[in-house]
């Protein structure tokens, strides 16, 4: 095995000097006028190790940011596109590098490198991405970090001009991309700025416009020049597998969910284990239902580039899916729980029985969830007060000790699985924390119906965008029905205008229901082929 170069050329050996007049390799000296014209790269047919590893570290920071952000609040939600989109945008710039001109040299490890460092600088911002609290900083950091990724693109650009510099065809092209990384690189300095002085908190907006308009260059250019396009590339399959590792990322967080549930309610129930076959039943069937239309052949410049781009809100609402079939699963329990602290209220007893039943209560959900030793203190200090009250007490006491002991086991239950309130729902009354749960459910429900419905449609789109001529009238109808069904789920989310998406999206039923729904357009799907 030979020793590796400290800079490598992306053009094909055997063919990088060939004109339409000479047809084989030429020498420097011919006098073939197309001789450099016409270049050809040294294109992989399948994705290298390096590649497969940044794709890892993708996934990694996709991870931990859902595992410290919340959705719990359209604040929340809002928080976690933009980083998603700043996340997956990123990778693609290096992707679209890497598939065309990447090579294995010293040089290329060391800007793999750089890339990586990117990405765990992603992770170390992410916990406090878009934070109300001294959220100026990693602005900041954030803009310098996306400033350096582009920075070490454009270096990597720069060695494939030179090495095709004598190549007419690609200077232009590669140019334009330079252009535009050095566009975006003094752009994204110059939000650092604005964050430093703390002059425009809005401004992070300017990092979705930029990303969206460089990768919208890099795909135009690769439409519009033969030297700059994805043919002979493995696109498709750095996309399918980006596709294959979100889907195993909502696996991990689907056994996690299940430990929790397990961890929490002692056993399983026929409708916990249904659900859970359910979930799993998902995410394999919505895994079919892509892999099954992938055309791995090219389909033409256009569409293709079309397909790609339309990844980025499929991997979105598929990474939203994974999280929202989590918590759909986690409703029935926590509602479950919630229900069954409120019965104790319910019937004709007398209050002193009553308070027995909460005592009871408290000390059963404080042995099994997890709380600080302030909150049970607190608990216990109002219990107290409620089942041995002074001759002074008042009924407005009595009412606010009781409420108090109410909202606390609420809280604890609800975080115990992982649903955190936000910071004002926390803090507000009896009445206002009721409502404010509420909320959370049916925010939860929306936006999973929303990207369910997505990740239908999208999957239909994308196969009359591979189409392949000789379509029977059955495959049409398939993919019709992908894309109808796929409306019909988005148009779900309007329920949570009404109690509607609160009795669905809290019962067992809601992900063996999506499950039926999936089952028959897989089978459709086989029946048209």
């Amino acid at each position: 095995m030979g020793g590796l170069p400290l800079w490598r050329s992306p053009l094909s050996k055997g063919s990088d000097r060939r004109g339409q007049i000479v047809d084989e390799v030429a020498d420097l000296t011919t006098q073939d006028e197309t001789l450099f014209d016409n270049p050809q790269f040294e294109h992989y047919e399948a994705t290298s190790n390096i590649q497969l590893f940044f794709d890892l570290f993708f996934v990694a920071n996709l991870t931990s940011f859902t595992n410290t952000h919340e959705i719990n609040s359209s604040e929340k939600l809002s928080s976690y596109i933009g980083f998603f989109c700043i996340l997956w945008f990123t990778w693609a710039q290096v992707t679209l590098y890497d598939v065309r001109f990447a090579t294995d040299s010293i040089i290329e490890r060391v800007a793999h490198a750089c890339h990586f460092g990117v990405m765990v600088g992603l992770a170390i911002i992410g916990p406090e991405f878009l934070t109300e609290h001294d959220g100026w900083g990693p602005l900041q950091q954030l803009s310098l970090i996306l400033m350096a990724s582009r920075v070490v693109l454009f270096c990597q650009y720069g060695s494939t001009l030179f090495f095709t510099w004598r190549y007419r065809a690609t200077r232009l092209p590669l140019i334009a991309v330079m252009a535009s990384l050095f566009v975006a690189v003094f752009i994204y300095l110059g939000l650092s700025f604005a964050f430093y002085r703390r002059t425009a908190y809005d401004a992070y907006i300017g990092w979705y416009v930029v990303a969206v308009m460089e990768v919208g260059v890099n795909l135009t250019l690769a439409a519009q020049w033969q030297a700059m396009s994805f043919e002979r590339t493995h696109l498709i399959e750095r996309l399918t597998c980006l596709t294959l590792i979100i889907l195993g990322e909502g696996i991990i967080g689907l056994t996690k969910t299940i430990i929790k549930i397990e961890t929490f309610d002692l056993r399983f129930t026929s409708a916990d284990i249904g659900s859970i076959i359910s979930a799993v039943l998902v995410i394999y069937l919505v895994y079919q239902l892509y892999f099954d239309n992938v055309r791995m052949e090219p389909f033409g410049s256009v569409n293709q580039q079309l397909w790609s781009l339309l990844h980025f809100p499929f991997h979105l609402a598929l990474a939203l899916m994974m999280e929202g079939t989590n918590q759909i699963l986690l409703c029935a329990h926590v509602v479950r729980d919630l229900f069954n602290l409120t019965s104790i209220f319910e019937g004709e007893i007398s209050l002193h029985d009553r308070l027995i039943t909460l005592n009871e209560t408290v000390h059963t959900i404080y042995e099994r969830f997890p709380s600080t030793e302030a909150v049970i203190n607190e608990v216990e200090e109002s219990l107290h007060a409620l089942l041995e009250p002074t001759a002074n007490t008042t009924q407005e006491e009595t009412l606010a000790e009781f409420q108090l002991v109410v909202k606390e086991m609420t809280k604890t239950i609800i975080e115990g699985y992982g649903w955190e309130p936000p910071k004002e729902v926390a803090e507000a009354d009896f009445a206002g924390y009721g409502d404010s749960i509420v909320s959370i459910f049916n925010l939860t429900f929306g936006y999973f119906c929303v990207c369910v419905g997505f990740v239908c449609l999208i999957i239909g789109v994308l196969t009359l965008l591979s189409h392949r001529y000789g379509y029977s009238l059955m495959r049409y109808i398939s993919i019709g029905a992908n894309i109808l069904v796929g409306l019909a789920i988005t148009l779900l989310s309007t329920m949570v205008l009404t109690d509607a998406a609160g009795n669905l999206g809290t019962t067992p039923w809601t992900l063996p229901a999506l499950t039926l729904i999936l089952l028959t357009l897989l089978g459709l799907h086989h029946l048209s082929i």
